[in-house]
Parts: C-alpha cells; sequence; structure tokens
C-alpha cells in the first residue's frame, strides 16, 4: 500500500497539491509518526512570513520549505479521518478490522470530499467518474451520467439511493466522539433541483451544498431530538449567537433534517468557495480522540489555542461562553472539542464557525455526558463558577468586556422559554429546560 497521501487545499478557486504525510509506520494508524512537507512549489509560491498562515493547511501548519518529523499524523488530519458511522462504512467495504492499522487506508480511501477546504487527492481520485453507481430505479450508469435523485429518495432512504451514497463516499467523514452517531450524508443540490453526492457534480451544476442528518435511532425520543435540533438552531439564531440559520434556515422533514453547509458557498459565476474549517481540537493541536486523551480537552486548552488564532480574540471568547452558557441551560452535553469550529475565510480572517450539532442531547436515549469542561476549580458538577472562568481568560482577552456581555446576556435567558416556544420547541423540553435556564441567570447574576 502507498505511504504517502497527498493533501490537497482549495482556494483560488482551484485544487492545489499543497502537502504530503508519509507513514513509515502505517499499522501505528494516527498515533505513529509522520513525516510532513509542504510541496516545493506550492511552499515557493505561497510562502510569506508576513502572512504564514497564506495557504496554509492548518493554523498549527504554516507554509515552510522544513521536512517536519513528527511523532503522530498533524491534527487537523484527524478532523478529516472517517469516524462514526463513515468509518464503519469505510471498514466494511474494505473488509477491515477497526484499530489504528485501518487509519491509514481509511485516510486513502475515505477523505476525498470531507468538510472544509481539505481533501486526500488519492481518495478522491478513486471515486472516479467511470464508476458505476445505481439510480433511483436502480439502473446502473457511470458517475458522470448519473440524473441524481428525489428529495422523497433521500427522506426515505430509498435502497438505491443508500447504495449510491456508501459506494460514492457521500457519508460524512466528520468526527465524532458519540457512539452509534447516525449516517449523515454530504450532497449537492443541481439546478434542477436533484440531489448528488458532494464531490461529483462540477462547480457550475452547483445550486447548493448540504448535510442530511436522520435521527440516531429508531426511538421517539431519537425522532424527537433531531426534530428539536432544527428548533434549538432557530434559538440561538434568536439569542443573538453565530447561526448558519440566520442566513437560510434548517429544515425539518418527518424523518430528516436538511442543513445548509457554512463550508460552502457558490458564487453567480457557477465557481465555489470552500472555507478552511478546523475543529478547536485540531486548532489546540491535539492528534488524539477523547477515549485516547484521557477525556475532552478541558475549555480553557480550547480558548487558549482560539485566543492564538483568532482576528478578535475578545470577540470569539464571548461567543464562545455564550455558546456554553446555551448548552447548559439547554441541555446539550455533547460540546466535544470536535463540535465547534473555526472558520479562516479567503483573506484569512480566522473566526468561530458558526453552530452545529446543537441539540437537547440530554434526552438522547445513550445518555451524552457534557464532554468539555472549565478546569480545576472553574467548575463543579456541570456548574461554571463564570466568574472564575473570566479570572482565569488569557491575558489577550478583554475581561471586562466579557464580563458586561455575559451580564447583557441575562436579559436573553430571562426571554429565553418565550424564544423557545415560539421556535416551536417541544413543550416537554420547555418544561424540563426551565429550571436549568433559571440556574445560568442567577450564575451570570454573580458577576
Amino acid at each position: 500500500m502507498n505511504n504517502i497521501a497527498t493533501i490537497q487545499i482549495y482556494h483560488s478557486h482551484q485544487w492545489h497539491d499543497a502537502a504530503t504525510i508519509r507513514s513509515d509506520t502505517t499499522v501505528d494508524g494516527h498515533n505513529g509518526g509522520c513525516y510532513f512537507e509542504y510541496v516545493m512549489a506550492y511552499a515557493l509560491e505561497y510562502i510569506n512570513p508576513r502572512y504564514p498562515l497564506q495557504g496554509s493547511i492548518a493554523c498549527t501548519l504554516p507554509v515552510t520549505f522544513d521536512l517536519l518529523d513528527l511523532p503522530h499524523w498533524p491534527a487537523v488530519i484527524l478532523d478529516i479521518l472517517p469516524s462514526g458511522a463513515g468509518r464503519a462504512h469505510w471498514l466494511k467495504h474494505l473488509k477491515l478490522t477497526d484499530g489504528d492499522n485501518a487509519d491509514w487506508p481509511l485516510l486513502l480511501h475515505g477523505a476525498g470530499s470531507p468538510p472544509g477546504s481539505l481533501r486526500i487527492k488519492e481518495a478522491h481520485a478513486i471515486r472516479g467518474s467511470n464508476q458505476i453507481l445505481p439510480t433511483a430505479d436502480g439502473a446502473l450508469v457511470r458517475a458522470q451520467e448519473h440524473p441524481g435523485f428525489e428529495l422523497d429518495d433521500i427522506l426515505h432512504k430509498q435502497e438505491h439511493f443508500i447504495e449510491y451514497a456508501y459506494q460514492h463516499g457521500a457519508i460524512s467523514t466528520g468526527a465524532s466522539d458519540v457512539q452509534g452517531v447516525a449516517p449523515k450524508f454530504l450532497m449537492c443540490q443541481d439546478h434542477a433541483g436533484r440531489w448528488h453526492a458532494e464531490g461529483v457534480l462540477p462547480d457550475e451544476k452547483i445550486a447548493g451544498h448540504y448535510l442530511v442528518k436522520f435521527p440516531r435511532g429508531k426511538t421517539a425520543s431519537d425522532r424527537q431530538l433531531l426534530k428539536n435540533e432544527a428548533a434549538y438552531m432557530r434559538v440561538a439564531t434568536q439569542l443573538g449567537l453565530k447561526t448558519h440559520a440566520s442566513k437560510t434556515p434548517i429544515t425539518w422533514y418527518p424523518n430528516a433534517l436538511i442543513i445548509p453547509r457554512f463550508d460552502r458557498k457558490t458564487i453567480p459565476n457557477g465557481q465555489v468557495e470552500r472555507y478552511a474549517m478546523e475543529s478547536l481540537c485540531a486548532l489546540a493541536g491535539i492528534a488524539k480522540f477523547g477515549i485516547e486523551y484521557g477525556g475532552q480537552p478541558s475549555h480553557n486548552q480550547l480558548v487558549d489555542a482560539l485566543v492564538r488564532y483568532a482576528s478578535q480574540p475578545t470577540q470569539e471568547v464571548i461567543e464562545y461562553i455564550k455558546r456554553d452558557v446555551v448548552n447548559i441551560a439547554l441541555g446539550n452535553t455533547d460540546n466535544h472539542a470536535r463540535n465547534t469550529s473555526i472558520l479562516r475565510n479567503p483573506s484569512n480572517t480566522i473566526t468561530l464557525a458558526p453552530m452545529y450539532d446543537f441539540a437537547p442531547m440530554y434526552i438522547d436515549p445513550e445518555g451524552v455526558p457534557r464532554s468539555c469542561r472549565w478546569a480545576n476549580t472553574q467548575e463543579h458538577a456541570g456548574q461554571p463558577d463564570w466568574r472564575a472562568v473570566i479570572e482565569h481568560l488569557p491575558l489577550m482577552v478583554n475581561k471586562p468586556n466579557v464580563r458586561q456581555a455575559l451580564t447583557n446576556f441575562i436579559s436573553h435567558l430571562k426571554d429565553l422559554p418565550n424564544i423557545m416556544q415560539q421556535a416551536q420547541v417541544d413543550h416537554d423540553i420547555i418544561e424540563r429546560r426551565s429550571p436549568s435556564i433559571q440556574s445560568q441567570i442567577n450564575a451570570l447574576g454573580q458577576l
């Protein structure tokens, strides 16, 4: 098996061979050492000491001529390595047993069209235009001739759509530390309204990019959770938090969410912007998954990384803390370090990405505990001491501004039950969250 993977990055309206990683110990997977270097021609064009992140594949990997001997894979690669339901599919497809030794073949096959602006060249090449795929009526055609699917085929998980999606790797590779997570399909819609796997259509034929998300299981709680994810996102928008739903709303169908993607933007001239996206886990340089790491990193570690790279650190920290307040108040316990990301736009402005995977996870039948917590005495039994949190923020953060912003946020929290009702959150969830909402009002009131 090839022990070199080519990392491509999209910017300036084209894909570039940007860097390579070479693994001499592929059996150790992401925990094994590797050599990382930028492609010489790419480095010659994009190295810029004044703007070291321009053209880089990650904030922690500025463009250089150096060959880096790393003890593990670059952290950003774990963002695009198949996991969850996507990993399970590729393991079955490649007839592999799960473990570190499966990571390398999964990367070379399953990272052809992940979210963000990166992809693995070898994985994309496997999904050629001559691949034979089923249509909605079961006919087999070449990928380049495929007519796409109707929305109903997707919503009802029609058998030929599922086969098509799995064969073409449309299942999301986004990392998750939650076991049993339901498939999420990365889809494009053409100008005729038909649906195709991400990476199939040429850019000029794409009308929009979406994530199609199904319930995590077959129970009523699973359906309620997904249905209320759409409502929760409306709540977040009304609270003034950063959401993509403020521009393009999430749509709930009887058994699926259609979520417009914020890492893609279609441009009237037929081109597509693909925004650089990194999880806070990658931003903090953590090349481990939660269990390996001994649990999730603390909020403090993630805030330190955010402050180090954000264009407006204080503004982003305020947003980050508000999100945690709301996560606690509304019972979104699945706050692991890959459920928050940053975006880098073409001008290299770095901000928190819009919220995603924001839902009443406390009702999940499997029971999902709060993942990331504030360090040491800053949090007790799931309740942060917000005064202590502010006191321990990095020096670059304007703490009085943070304190004032959180104090002002109390008025929004007081109106939260009304906002939830208007957003069509289920009545039993509103009732269940009322004590927790009041607890956060009281906690912020002590600032």
